[in-house]
């Protein structure tokens, strides 16, 4: 978090201040040393300016006693004027040097001693005194006039007599502003001694008290870092902060790498840690959530019920969990200046909660399961089910005892498992018809266990200890519905049959109506029933087993892969609910026709063809000299389906199988009608028995 201008002011005040102090000294020492080079520079000036004094003064006497010679001689004066002259006015300018205003000393300074200044000034007036009488007679020599011996006599006359007390004021002047400026250089020197000492003691105390605050700032940062790892040490969540570019913060939970089953370090890659810890699925959904709630428009309640990391479950590339099994993330912005600058990420072990919900769940399943199987098997004739089952048990009883004597042959143990294959899906069709839906949902189990055996090269005999393992819960779901059965039957039994001889036949067809109802509610698919038969006051043995095998599987055919959704079925201009017809009649030789018909989508023959291509049944050459009746007779292959993925009614290859299996049994024949977008009708002939 940012502090605000007035608490870092008041926090570092004092250092503030004697930075400031430590400043100005040094502007003043710059200051300090500017004046003393303007000082050295006027007493050089001074210094100058008085010796200048006495070089004028003999330089003047000099060309005095030549201009006089020379006048006496007859000869030329030019020169020697020109040299009086520039004696004159160099002596007049040191005056003028010496002198800034009149009476005064120029260059004065406080640093200055009183009496030197004094001195300097008495001296100076002095020399001044001695100068102007002989000032007085040598100007009218450098006038444009006529010369006369007279007046330059009394010009050389006063320069000669004074020249010796003027040069020895000049050189007394020159010693006394020396000496002033020593006294004046020494005092300077002082101050700025001075100055320096107390910027570097001002510097001494800076560094003093900018140490003191380091430690102490160190102190309490060691005090409160000490206090947040004792918090994360002792928090059961998992905490740290994500930072805007997806890595790690420093501070976080040590309860993480229990979480996790592994280190997490400050730094690492966020996305590539859910990688390594769930489904790419569920940590690319989290990349995309976490980029969403860096958006500092997007609130942050908006979005907690997007959560992808919600009781998500933790997986290990070793498959061995030393941590949770499952956490929930939660995201946290934390926000400055309006901007989402990190998350705060807490993760929760929620491995008992789901745990629980899912042993709910399942004993709520269970219920609902047995409720359901008890209503199912309600709404049918006791002693058909118990036919079923007693036929059930026995088929499988079979299976377990071709298991336990099966030859490890090369094609034993693959046969083994189509014979398997086609049993159990005749049985789940059967049971379906009956209401008995923990056996169907048992079966359905049990052949997606088959489903890999079936595809591969070679079986061992390991591979079949699963089977047995299945067959093994199927034979005690078989008999859980089969004491139910033997309750309703003992609670019924002894009952007067006052309603008149049953129509076993009518009874067959309403069992299989329901079966049709509920396979299309499974698949979110609106049927309609109809049914046509003769009245049967009892069915053959070979009718019943058609009934009870075949034509469940064809039902269950035309609703998973004939009738359409309610919406493809609209846009191609039919009702949205579809027509399955079960029809039963005798034909005048004696035969039994039996025909499923459906209004569906029909048998597309190129579709088959594309579909033998693609999962390399076929060849593409061999499909090509395929007639359209040979390739949808592969449809009756085991193993063979249309479907890309397989369900609890269809997918599986096994249905049409096990209906040319039951017509073979009875020397049966069966037709097929279809035209596509439009109709499938199965056509059954039954001869008689």
């Amino acid at each position: 978090m940012k502090s605000s201008p007035r608490i870092s002011l008041g926090k570092y005040r004092d250092l503030v201040l004697l930075i400031a102090v430590f400043i100005l000294i040094d502007a003043s020492v710059s200051a300090i040393n500017i004046y003393i080079s303007h000082q050295i520079e006027a007493d050089a000036s001074r210094i100058n300016a008085a010796g200048q004094m006495r070089a004028s003064a003999q330089q003047l006497t000099k060309g005095l006693l030549t201009l006089e010679m020379e006048f006496r001689a007859g000869q030329p004066t030019q020169t020697s004027q020109a040299q009086i002259s520039q004696a004159r006015l160099g002596f007049l300018d040191a005056q003028k040097v010496l002198q800034g205003k009149p009476g005064q000393v120029a260059g004065g300074s406080f640093l200055e001693p009183a009496a030197l200044q004094i001195q300097v000034a008495d001296e100076l007036a002095q020399i001044i005194q001695v100068w102007q009488p002989i000032d007085r007679e040598v100007a009218p020599l450098l006038l444009n006039e006529p010369l006369d011996m007279e007046t330059v006599g009394a010009a050389v006359n006063k320069a000669v007599t004074r020249n010796n007390r003027l040069t020895q004021l000049a050189d007394d002047l020159g010693q006394s502003v020396e000496q002033l400026a020593q006294q004046k250089t020494s005092s300077m020197r002082s101050i700025q001694m001075a100055a320096i000492a107390l910027a570097f003691l001002n510097f001494c105390f800076i560094v003093f008290k900018f140490i003191v605050r380091l430690s102490n700032s160190d102190n309490e940062a060691a005090q409160a870092r000490q206090e947040t790892e004792r918090i994360m040490g002792s928090v059961r969540e998992g905490l740290f902060l994500l930072t805007r570019e997806r890595t790690v913060g420093n501070q976080r939970s040590a309860s993480l790498d229990k979480l996790f089953g592994h280190q997490l370090k400050p730094g690492d890659n966020f996305h590539q840690v859910l990688s390594r810890i769930c489904t790419l699925e569920n940590a690319e959904a989290a990349e995309h959530y976490i980029d969403v709630l860096f958006n500092r428009k997007i609130k942050q309640a908006l979005l907690e019920q997007l959560n992808p990391l919600k009781e998500i479950e933790l997986i290990n590339a070793n498959k061995q969990r030393k941590g949770a099994t499952y956490v929930s993330f939660e995201f946290d912005q934390i926000r400055e200046d309006n901007e989402v600058v990190a998350l705060l990420v807490s993760i929760f072990d929620v491995s008992d909660e789901v745990r629980l919900e899912r042993e709910l769940a399942s004993a709520e399943s269970r219920a609902k399961g047995e409720i359901d199987l008890l209503l199912g098997v309600l709404d049918h004739n006791p002693e058909t089910v118990a036919e079923f089952l007693q036929s059930a048990r026995r088929n499988l009883q079979l299976i377990n005892q071709e298991l336990q004597g099966v030859q490890p042959a090369l094609q034993s143990y693959p046969q083994l498992i189509n014979r398997i294959a086609r049993t159990l899906h005749g049985l789940k069709g059967e049971a379906g018809t009956l209401g008995c839906n923990s056996i169907t949902q048992e079966i359905h189990e049990f052949e997606a266990l088959l489903t890999p055996l079936r595809g591969r090269p070679s079986i061992q005999g390991d591979d079949l200890i699963p089977v047995a393992v299945a067959l093994s819960r199927l034979l005690a779901e078989i008999a859980k519905v089969d004491s139910i059965i033997n309750r309703i039957r003992q609670h019924v039994a002894g009952r007067s049959n006052t309603e008149g001889q049953s129509d076993p036949l009518w009874e067959t067809l309403q069992s299989i109506e329901k079966f049709a109802l509920k396979v299309a509610d499974d698949l979110n698919k609106k049927v309609r029933i109809e049914t046509a038969a003769p009245r049967l006051n009892e069915i053959p043995p070979h009718i019943a087993g058609i009934l009870k095998q075949a034509v469940p599987q064809l039902i269950r055919n035309a609703i998973a892969h004939g009738i359409e959704t309610p919406e493809e079925r609209e846009q191609q201009g039919k009702a949205s609910t579809g027509l399955v017809r079960v029809e039963i009649a005798h034909e005048p030789n004696g035969t039994l026709t039996m025909t499923v018909h459906d209004d569906g989508r029909g048998i597309s023959a190129s579709h088959l063809r594309t579909v033998l291509v693609a999962r390399n049944l076929k060849t593409p050459e061999e499909v090509a000299e395929m007639t359209d009746d040979q390739v949808v007779a592969m449809l009756f292959e085991p193993g063979f389906s249309s479907l890309d993925q397989a369900h609890i009614h269809a997918g599986r290859g096994e249905g049409l199988a096990v209906v040319k299996d039951a017509l073979r049994e009875i020397d049966g024949r069966l037709r097929i009608t279809s035209r596509v977008n439009s109709h499938t009708r199965f056509i059954m002939q039954l001869k008689p028995i």
